[in-house]
């Protein structure tokens, strides 16, 4: 539904806001409405039995894309779960207020700010255990830049080990977390590295910094009561939060060609909200999301970091005979197979098990005809040479060469 509608709405929507859109917007949606297409390159598979013969196009491996996002997510989820240690685990979410999220959406790049204030926030918490200790957690951070309304809402999800590395104590459970102080602390780290990026306005942040503390007694909201204590939760937990689409194709009420009906769920009532909006506002609640290319949306903290990584000694939750049936599954075709129950490569005539016959680019065709080509030009030109070295042979010695 999300390409149809942009397939359908892009090139317009363009041509009046060119001048306001993101080039990395520009590339993942124009990749995202070519996912697939056959003109843009495909893989051809034929059967050997009778002869049939399937196009398969390109995908576009864009994380905006509805179908390569999933298998982006897939990727993440596997990857993290294979990370984590065999520990119970918090999911955190570190929120940012209205009055802020300003600051985010003009230079996207405070949006580092966030998991490593929060990560800093949890390293102070967790050394005031003990303080010789030098308690270290683990952290995996995802950042997301949405709410479930589609509007701007820079927040960064968390999870965290319950329990930490210590310099003396191999681990230290930590069960209870006194959200209180998170929040507070949250709140300070937030405002003072903030207000060290802002270079013009100072003294109207301070004026807002000074409201803030006002108006936000408890400290900025950090909530955290989701406990994680296996890998099969961690998987669910990194597929729901890992790099996915603002929002999913199922959330999609209605599209009538004018305008987009949308729904979510109001975590704070309960009740599923329906919004309807015009299709160019529906393009730019979207579009806002588009991370900027190069931009890590997941970082890994403490005992996650790659430099801690050799130091922990706590058996992973994955063990190595799941990673294997997870690589096995990795494919393209175990995917399709898991998914949708049919593999892609049996001939849907008799059956047989097709194969690569040829792989076909834009502007510059079938690469087997292209091999094919250059093969014969390069005997053509050996020919050539030989045929020349013949006849100067030949004129010199008066006679033909042996080798003719």
């Amino acid at each position: 539904m999300i390409k149809e509608i942009f397939s359908n709405h892009w090139d317009a929507f363009y041509e009046v806001y060119k001048d306001k859109i993101r080039p990395d917007v520009v590339k993942d949606v124009t990749r995202m409405i070519n996912c697939g297409d056959i003109s843009k390159g495909h893989t051809v598979y034929s059967c050997s039995k009778c002869g049939v013969e399937k196009k398969l196009g390109f995908t576009c491996k864009s994380r905006f894309c509805s179908s390569c996002g999933k298998i982006y997510v897939d990727e993440r989820a596997e990857k993290m779960s294979n990370t984590l240690i065999k520990v119970k685990h918090r999911h955190m979410v570190f929120t940012v207020p209205q009055e802020l999220r300003i600051y985010f959406r003009q230079d996207r790049k405070r949006l580092s700010l966030l998991p490593q204030i929060a990560y800093d926030v949890l390293k102070r918490y967790f050394n005031q255990i003990n303080k010789k200790e030098n308690y270290t957690p683990g952290v995996v951070s995802v950042i997301h830049t949405f709410g479930r309304d589609l509007k701007w809402n820079p927040h960064v999800h968390l999870l965290v080990t319950e329990g930490a590395m210590g310099e003396i104590t191999e681990w230290k459970n930590c069960h209870y977390f006194h959200y209180e102080r998170l929040r507070k602390s949250w709140q300070t780290g937030l405002l003072k590295a903030l207000e060290k990026t802002i270079k013009k306005g100072k003294r109207a942040f301070k004026n807002i910094k000074n409201k803030l503390y006002a108006a936000y007694k408890d400290g900025f909201y950090v909530y955290g009561d989701r406990q994680i204590s296996d890998s099969r939760s961690a998987m669910k937990y990194v597929g729901r939060y890992t790099g996915r689409p603002a929002i999913a194709n199922s959330r999609i009420i209605d599209y009538d060609g004018k305008t987009v009906t949308y729904f979510y769920d109001d975590h704070k009532s309960g009740e599923r909200r329906e919004i309807k909006v015009s299709v160019f506002e529906f393009i730019k609640r979207v579009i806002i999301h588009i991370a900027n290319s190069g931009f890590k949306m997941i970082r890994y903290y403490g005992i996650y970091a790659g430099k801690r990584k050799h130091k922990c000694k706590v058996i992973k939750m994955v063990n190595d005979k799941i990673k294997e049936i997870q690589k096995k599954y990795k494919s393209w075709r175990k995917r399709i197979q898991l998914s949708f129950g049919h593999d892609p490569l049996k001939c849907p005539n008799c059956k047989t098990e097709m194969t690569i016959s040829d792989v076909v680019y834009p502007g510059i065709g079938s690469v087997l005809k292209l091999i094919h080509d250059r093969a014969y030009e390069k005997v053509k030109k050996e020919i050539e040479e030989l045929k020349e070295s013949h006849d100067i042979i030949k004129g010199k010695l008066g006679f033909e060469p042996l080798y003719k």
